[in-house]
């Protein structure tokens, strides 16, 4: 590549980061861009009442936890453990209750648990 092409392809990255960083900032906000008449959409589920010190003391205690080495890889966060874990054969017998339901030969096939409605009585 010739050094025009190499400066004309740096300009460009340049200008596109240029248009680009404005914009991601917006995303950090309650308010964000709409094309619309108004041009702005608000979404107070987005407003953060957490101040910056106390997200940086959060992060730094998460990244304590001994998972996090993994988790900050895209591993699931592990789940606390509640009661007793179950035995082998108590998930057995848990599988077999499951297979002899006769929604079990669609459930094997990929289709969702029929809904459970509570009896009126």
């Amino acid at each position: 590549m010739s050094i025009r092409s190499l400066t004309s392809v740096a300009a460009a990255a340049a200008f596109a980061t240029t248009l680009l960083v404005p914009v991601s900032a917006l995303a950090d906000g309650a308010y964000h861009p709409a094309t619309g008449e108004l041009g702005a959409t608000y979404h107070p589920q987005h407003a953060s009442a957490t101040s910056g010190s106390q997200v940086a003391a959060d992060l730094e205690k998460a990244q304590k936890h001994p998972a996090w080495n993994a988790a900050s890889r895209g591993a699931p966060w592990p789940v606390a453990k509640s009661g007793e874990p179950k035995t082998r054969d108590q998930v057995n017998a848990e599988l077999n209750a499951a297979m002899k339901d006769p929604a079990w030969k669609n459930v094997s096939r990929g289709a969702p648990w029929p809904t459970v409605v509570a009896d009126p009585k």
